[in-house]
């Protein structure tokens, strides 16, 4: 009986054995390593919401979602994404485009034309009936209609260059239909579709899923294996899983780095590149169009005076700001359109005149020894060394500045504060810009226009300016030579008015660890913290 329990405990051992073995260790032997990357991003996300986010959201979208069509501003084409090709009409007021077959959202439903006119109605009518988000870009668009399954038919109130607002980087974005059962809405402009999509929901046809999301701190995404595009790139380095890290300190992200935390990073201090690039890291400069503008409030008193506002921009030593606030890795701006971008205006720029600046302060009648506040985002390195080199410069004009750096969503809401109550508005403000499409009307639309609430924080309103915008705008479609001709005019409105300046256009230097490889497809001088994680090669 003992030899016969012994031989029984044996054999049950031997079929423990054997079935940990083909649950638990075999499965770990056959399953491939996940290749992980992680990517070390300077700000908090903003939202998701592919309608309506117009912030830091798009390091997001740019890989969850896709649009119909994408700009390279290298060589200004347009390229198919989700739309395989289109025709306009000759008057330019009727746009037809042929959809991508075979492609599913995320959560499996078929991508067809309902779901391209769900998408452009709902980012369109959100911004008619609430000004939220870049929906401006379909403002000419009358109605969507489905021609059949997979090709959509764009009627036009006006002619418009619908292939570039196809390939805008907000609010050009299609999602599923399906989202709106799972959200629980019938209207798509209902206000619990955006909370949905804000809670880390997504239904994109993107190379990558939202597996978490938490907007301050952390992001993870998810290669989708049924993405349409993975059979056209022919890359099978590519993460399975991007880690986006929350850091907003610059220096954290270096020794990120140093500490194998990190695979790329965005905002190494600018001081520290020389030391990383000794220590064997990879270094990519990517010249971007992403500038930075100072904005004066024009509704509180003393910047609201011209002479007063030419007196500052006199006073500052122009061939000093690119390299004490951004150690070179920029390029002086000129007008509002940072340089090699459509609309791009030469020679609207100050020079360092002390006598010019003290003869202007003088005929704005501001005596010596008022102060200024100017607002700026805390954690960007380049803001603070330029706010320095500012204050230190006034002062010789006997105009003090109070320097007040803050978290980027405290500068948002100081910002558009100039339109309910100026005075508590800052005089002085910075806001850094990357455009939502290749067109001048983004840049001096949002900044400067006064129907742009939003983003328009030196509170400007100059009809004629207004006009010059608009028609050139509503130009674009048919006469685009002309229209650009009216974005230089109104340019040099705001220059001799001493409104806005573009202080420079920003060279950004991405850091690489030593298992990544970053080839240009996956970087664009349109966004540059989007990167698109489908063309990087990760090396184990």
């Amino acid at each position: 009986m003992r030899r016969g329990l012994t031989l029984g405990v044996a054999a049950a051992l031997a079929i423990l054995v054997v079935t940990t073995y083909f649950l638990f260790y075999l499965p770990t032997l056959e399953r491939p390593k996940l290749k992980t990357i992680v990517y070390a991003y300077c700000d908090k996300i903003t939202g998701i919401d592919p309608s309506i986010e117009d912030d830091t959201g798009i390091v997001i979208l740019g890989s969850v979602y896709e649009t119909l069509l994408r700009y390279n501003p290298l060589t200004g084409s347009i390229t198919p994404v989700l739309a395989e090709g289109w025709e306009r009409s000759k008057d330019g007021t009727v746009w037809e485009f042929r959809l991508r077959r075979n492609v599913v959202f995320h959560d499996g439903t078929p991508f067809n034309a309902t779901a391209v006119k769900l998408s452009i109605e709902r980012a369109r009518d959100v911004y008619r009936q609430t000004g939220r988000g870049c929906g401006y870009i379909w403002d000419a668009v009358e109605e969507v209609e489905i021609v059949d399954e997979y090709t959509v038919r764009l009627k036009l109130s006006y002619p418009q260059r619908m292939d570039l607002m196809a390939a805008a980087s907000y609010s050009a974005y299609i999602f599923s239909p399906s989202t709106l059962a799972e959200a629980g809405v019938e209207n798509p402009l209902d206000p619990d579709l955006e909370l949905w999509f804000n809670q880390g929901n997504d239904a994109g046809t993107g190379p990558y899923f939202i597996e978490f999301y938490s907007p301050e701190s952390e992001v993870r995404l998810r290669k989708f294996e049924k993405w349409w595009g993975w059979s056209v790139l022919n890359n099978p380095e590519a993460p399975d899983v991007v880690v986006i890290k929350i850091r907003t300190d610059p220096l954290d992200q270096y020794n990120g780095l140093l500490a194998n935390e990190i695979d790329i990073a965005s905002s190494v201090p600018r001081v520290n590149i020389g030391d990383i690039v000794a220590r064997g890291y990879k270094i990519v400069n990517l010249t971007t169009f992403h500038n930075y503008v100072l904005l004066f409030n024009t509704r509180r008193h003393p910047t609201h005076i011209r002479e007063f506002r030419l007196a500052i921009l006199y006073s500052i030593p122009w061939s000093e700001v690119v390299r004490t606030a951004l150690k070179g890795f920029g390029r002086l701006g000129s007008g509002i359109i940072p340089y090699g971008f459509p609309g791009h205006v030469d020679e609207l720029t100050y020079e360092y005149n002390p006598e010019l600046a003290r003869k202007l302060l003088l005929e704005s009648g501001v005596e010596p020894g008022v102060t200024i506040e100017f607002v700026y985002q805390s954690d960007y390195e380049e803001n603070e060394a330029f706010a320095q080199l500012l204050k230190s410069r006034v002062a010789e004009l006997g105009v003090n500045v109070e320097l007040k750096p803050m978290a980027w969503t405290a500068v948002k809401d100081a910002g558009k504060e100039v339109w309910s109550n100026p005075e508590r508005a800052p005089h002085l403000i910075i806001s850094d810009w990357w455009p939502t499409m290749p067109s001048p009307y983004d840049y001096l639309y949002s900044l400067l226009h006064s129907e742009s609430t939003e983003w328009n924080w030196a509170g400007y309103a100059n009809t004629e300016f207004d006009k010059l915008v608009d028609e050139a705008y509503q130009l674009e479609g048919s006469n685009y030579a002309r229209a650009l001709e009216l974005y230089s005019r109104a340019q040099k409105i705001v220059y001799e008015e001493g409104v806005a300046v573009n202080l420079w256009d920003e060279v950004r230097p991405f850091v690489l660890s030593r298992r990544v490889e970053m080839p240009e497809e996956a970087l664009n001088p349109l966004y540059m913290y989007v990167i698109r994680f489908e063309y990087i090669r990760v090396k184990e």
